[in-house]
């Protein structure tokens, strides 16, 4: 059997490294990304941007002291200013500035609220991206973020791991519903299962429920939740983020939906629908952050077996590591694995 701690490598994509609404004009922060620092910050006309930590000046550290003004990020150091795309186009000198100056940007996309970053270790261009999903008639995700040792192709393989749903989870009749299927970096399946209706006043119900796994990439999933005996609908985000090697930052999020609050509880006849969606989203994210950290003892304590001896009933497990392989680039040929299995 081969196995490994994790060592799975560094996968390019789009991950999350801040909510929207927690980075206002003219704000910048500094967070690891793939086991260094990375600079984001919002000029004053609302633009997003991420770029490598130092100077390229003197080795200053954005980050510490660093300010933005304008559309321009300037040095703590010496003062030097640096464009959206990355070059120096003043120094407080008043000489031209140094034409080779130039600081790494790095591509952003914010979507429904989240900001997202592109990763790749050869440093080549985005090649799939995240849609911007409808979210008309939904509340503004909830978000939770948990520090974990764990990788975001471990944390992303839950979605097609069926046997663990039962096990971990107590789900009962646990069913695919539509098979997985992949397109590209576009990963879907459907299932159902029964689950515990306690977290909504239901002490020893069940619920019949299903979800559509959206998977692109392995740095940011969506799932749609149906549960029509509630006449509720939820929509949850997760986003693994690697932070260090073998360590990341996970973030979930979700936003619901009640058709018919009066489901829930009959009293809820005479509670504002706003405030009744506001109730449901706080005990839904309690819910759903239950059910993520009954995975974190065994992610937090596993090693990565590169030849897993599955059985049926495991789920597609094995379609779905050939999927991740994509995501991993040779360094010889500059093109990711999967494109080259393709060609020969």
């Amino acid at each position: 059997m081969s196995t490994t701690s994790l060592g799975l490598g560094r996968p390019s994509g789009w991950y999350f490294v801040r909510r929207s609404d927690e980075l206002r004009p003219g704000q910048l922060v500094s967070r690891r990304f793939f086991g260094r620092d990375l600079i984001v910050y919002r000029t004053e006309s609302g633009r997003v941007v991420a770029t490598e930590p130092y100077c390229p000046h003197l080795g200053a550290h954005f980050g510490h002291g660093g300010r933005v003004e304008g559309e321009e990020l300037r040095c703590p150091f010496h003062g030097f200013r640096f464009d959206t795309e990355g070059g120096c186009v003043s120094t407080p000198y008043g000489f031209k500035a140094p034409p080779k100056a130039r600081v790494q940007v790095h591509k952003t996309h914010e979507v429904h609220g989240m900001i997202l970053v592109w990763f790749d270790e050869l440093g080549r261009e985005p090649w799939f991206d995240v849609p911007d999903y409808d979210m008309r008639g939904w509340p503004a995700f909830k978000t939770k973020t948990f520090d974990l040792r764990s990788h975001p192709q471990e944390t992303t393989e839950n979605s097609v791991d069926i046997g663990h749903l039962t096990v971990v989870h107590g789900f009962k009749n646990v069913r695919v519903v539509e098979d997985l299927r992949t397109d590209g970096p576009y990963l879907t399946a459907r299932y159902g299962m029964d689950r515990d209706a306690t977290v909504f006043g239901r002490p020893g119900g069940w619920f019949k429920s299903e979800f559509t796994v959206h998977v692109h990439g392995l740095g940011y999933s969506k799932v749609d939740v149906d549960i029509d005996e509630l006449a509720m609908r939820t929509r949850q985000i997760v986003m693994p983020t690697p932070t260090e090697d073998d360590r990341i930052d996970l973030t979930i999020g979700m936003s619901i939906k009640l058709e018919e609050p009066t489901r829930l509880s009959r009293v809820l006849a005479v509670v504002p629908k706003w405030l009744t969606t506001k109730i449901a989203l706080e005990l839904g994210m309690l819910g759903y952050s239950h059910d993520v950290a009954q995975d974190f003892d065994v992610w937090q304590n596993k090693i990565y077996v590169e030849t897993p001896m599955l059985a049926k009933g495991d789920g597609p497990i094995g379609l779905y590591r050939r999927w991740c392989r994509q995501f991993y680039a040779d360094a010889q040929t500059n093109e990711p694995r999967e494109r080259q299995q393709a060609a020969r």
